[in-house]
């Protein structure tokens, strides 16, 4: 993963945690580790929904009918304890981290910016392909990132990169569909 990625989860990390409360400590520590922690953020992927067979942290904001703070994986799971933080701290995984916010908050218009730019860099960008279906984007926006995919698929062809152009085609596509589909409803 580029470090600019690892830098942009970086940022969102030190606003997220700026900017909301959480219900848990542990939530605190584990950001502010991860943020530290090159490798390990290496190795993170904010997600809106879970997935199976991932591991998956689970964090939630003050006023969130969530729990304060789980992981889990399978039939694996803890709930609001110290063996969170040091489970993530002594084990090398790959995680995903799920922000459950207080329903009076709009969506966090930085976590949709975060998840695009993760599947646009990341090579494990098809299992979370269908994060891209709840962002939300204005009109301009969404012209701009397409416009944008589609001169870096160009890109991809002149580089001889066919997983980079089949990746960002795949986004391509689902960004269109998205918008497809937004169009039908507004009809």
């Amino acid at each position: 993963m580029n470090d600019s990625l690892i830098r942009i989860k970086q940022n969102f990390i030190e606003y997220i945690l700026f900017n909301y409360r959480f219900k848990s400590r542990i939530t605190v520590w584990v950001l502010n580790y991860l943020k530290a922690n090159q490798d390990k953020l290496n190795n993170v992927h904010f997600v809106n929904s879970k997935i199976n067979n991932h591991y998956t942290l689970e964090i939630a904001e003050v006023d969130a009918t969530a729990s304060a703070i789980q992981l889990s994986k399978d039939n694996k799971s803890y709930i609001n304890t110290n063996q969170i933080f040091n489970y993530i701290a002594n084990h090398t995984l790959r995680l995903d981290i799920q922000i459950h916010f207080a329903n009076c908050h709009i969506r966090e218009s930085r976590l949709d910016d975060l998840i695009l730019m993760q599947l646009i860099h990341s090579p494990s960008y098809s299992s979370y392909v269908q994060d891209l279906y709840s962002i939300s984007m204005d009109k301009r926006k969404q012209t701009f990132i397409i416009q944008t995919l589609q001169n870096n698929i160009d890109l991809s062809l002149q580089m001889n990169e066919p997983d980079y152009f089949y990746q960002l085609t795949q986004i391509l596509n689902v960004l269109k569909s998205k918008d497809i589909q937004s169009t039908l409803h507004e009809r």
